[in-house]
Parts: structure tokens; sequence; C-alpha cells
């Protein structure tokens, strides 16, 4: 199947003009995407969660960014064709893995410095700080304030595989700390 057909659905699709316009979703990848909401302010439906994420339908597909390690694969797959719901499920689960000791290691100390600070500040942020802190630094922490979903954009064709761009925007409305 030629990929250069391909549709995002409208949902993920972020703006094609070359600007960071508005995306239909309004979601922070640092929770959970029942939190996600369209510009519109009005909940995303379970009907328009369970859409295909892209068309025509797909059972795999692959999400890379220049943001997240190509060690931290996004790889999304549903034998009844990949949903919504699949692409945004799997982004969050991959960011809320706890980084590796030798991940850490490779950081430069300033990187590692602004990781930690992000890292404490969820850790002081959650219900339970001892549980959050007890369970590392996750990837999502490596974000820093890059954490606003941003849409998809690019279906190619790469290894034989569908690829698709994830694209993360800023959270200013996080503290300066983290800038």
């Amino acid at each position: 199947m030629p990929y250069a057909r391909m549709t995002l659905n409208p949902i993920l699709s972020c703006n094609q003009t070359g600007g960071h316009g508005e995306v239909p979703l309004k979601w922070d990848v640092r929770y959970p995407p029942r939190h996600g909401a369209p510009s519109f302010d009005a909940a995303v439906s379970p009907s328009e969660l369970m859409q295909p994420a892209i068309y025509p339908p797909v059972t795999s597909l692959h999400i890379v960014s220049g943001l997240v390690s190509p060690t931290w694969p996004i790889t999304v797959t549903n034998p009844s064709g990949v949903t919504v719901w699949d692409v945004l499920a799997n982004i969050h689960a991959t960011l809320q893995v706890p980084i590796t000791h030798s991940e850490w290691d490779t950081l430069a100390a300033k990187q590692r410095t602004r990781i930690q600070q992000i890292f404490y500040d969820r850790c002081y942020a959650s219900r339970d700080f001892k549980r959050e802190h007890n369970g590392g630094v996750r990837r999502i922490d490596c974000l820093l304030s890059t954490t606003v979903f941003s849409g998809l954009s690019s279906p190619m064709a790469r290894g034989g595989r569908l690829e698709v761009v994830l694209t993360l925007s800023r959270d200013f409305g996080r503290g300066r700390r983290d800038h």
C-alpha cells in the first residue's frame, strides 16, 4: 500500500503549513490520555478514540521524534487496526518508563541537573512523594517542559515500516525553573 495516500486522523494531525498551529487534541503527555480535550473544551468521545489513527487503517505504526531517544521506540500495534486511543496510550506508556542507569550515565552534568529538577517537581506535585521518588527518573522527565502534544505528521515508509513524526511543544505554564 503506498504510504503517500495515507491520511492521519484529524484528531492526531498537526498543522501542515509549517507553523505550530492548533492541533484538535489538547493533551500534556505527562498525564494519561483521558485528560486530553479538543480545543473546543469538550471531552473526546469514546467513539472518536476508537477511530482509526490513519486512513486506510494499518495494524502497525512506528512513532518517531527528535525529542525522544531512538532507543525508546514507540511502536503501536493492533491486529484490528491502530486507533487514536492506541496511539495516545502508547505514547504515554513509553514515556512513563524509568530510564536506565546507563542512560543516566550518558547525560551531561547540565542535563542531569535540569532533569533532576523536573523529576523532583513531579515528585512534589504527586499525592505520594515517596512512591514517585522510588520510581526514579522517567523518560518523560528527560523532555523537561516539552510535553504538549502538537500532533503527528508525515506518514512515510522507512525500513519496511510505516512511521509518523510526533511533534511536542513546550508547556509555557510550567515554572521558570525548567526553562
